[in-house]
C-alpha cells in the first residue's frame, strides 16, 4: 500500500523559539499531507527534535525516520536539511527500496558547514537503482544562495537521471509557501500508476 513521509528542515534557534506551531506543521507539509490523505495515502510528517542549528543531530533524525514504514511502495519527500536527511539515510541503507524520492532544495552540506550531521558523506551513486522515481526541485533565488544551489547541482551530476525542476521565483520553498502543487502534481501521477 502507498504511503508517504515528509521531512522537514532545519532552523537557526532565534526562529525556532519564534514558532506558534509545530516546525511539521508549517509551510506547505500541511497542505501536501492532507491532499495525499485525501488520495487515501496514510502521510507522516515526523516532527525532528531539536531542529535548529546546531542542535540538530543525525542520530536522533535516523532513530525518528527509521520507525516509519518505508518500502518500494513509499514516498519520501525531504525538504531543505529534510532532504539531506532522506540522501544520507537512503546512500547509507542499501536495503532499502522506495517508490518515489522528491527532495526539495535539499541542504546536503555540498559546503561542508555542518560536520556534525553530515559528517562529509557522499550520496551513493546507486540510490537511483534503488527508487522508483526520482525528483528535484530548486530555485535560483534560493535565499541560502550555494549552501543549497551547489548541492542540486552535485545531484543532478551524480543522478543524470533524476527529473529536475528549476524555478526562478521560489526562494527556499518556505515563508509564506502554503501550497505546493507541482508537488502534489507529482504524487498524483505516482499514485495513478500505483495505486490501481
Amino acid at each position: 500500500m502507498v504511503n508517504a513521509i515528509i521531512c522537514h528542515g532545519v532552523k537557526f534557534k532565534d526562529e525556532f523559539d519564534k514558532m506558534e506551531i509545530p516546525f511539521c506543521a508549517s509551510y506547505w507539509y500541511p497542505w501536501l499531507q492532507q491532499k495525499l490523505i485525501l488520495a487515501g495515502v496514510p502521510t507522516q510528517v515526523p516532527s525532528f527534535t531539536n531542529s535548529w542549528l546546531p542542535a540538530r543531530s543525525y542520530a536522533a533524525d535516523v532513530d525518528i525516520l527509521s520507525r516509519q514504514q518505508i518500502d518500494a511502495d513509499t514516498i519520501m519527500i525531504g525538504h531543505s536539511c529534510g532532504g539531506g536527511l532522506l540522501v544520507k539515510y537512503l546512500s547509507e541503507n542499501p536495503g532499502i527500496k522506495i517508490g518515489h524520492l522528491i527532495l526539495v532544495a535539499p541542504w546536503i552540506d555540498a559546503q561542508h558547514q555542518f560536520p556534525q550531521y553530515f559528517n562529509n558523506f557522499a550520496p551513493s551513486p546507486d540510490l537511483s537503482s534503488r527508487v522508483g522515481t526520482m525528483d528535484l526541485f530548486y530555485s535560483s533565488d534560493d535565499h541560502y544562495g550555494d549552501m543549497i544551489i551547489q548541492g542540486c547541482k552535485k545531484l543532478e551530476s551524480i543522478y543524470p537521471d533524476m527529473r529536475v525542476h528549476r524555478f526562478t521565483d521560489r526562494g527556499h520553498f518556505s515563508g509564506g509557501m502554503r501550497e505546493f502543487p507541482e508537488l502534489w502534481n507529482l504524487c498524483n501521477v505516482f499514485l495513478q500508476n500505483n495505486m490501481l
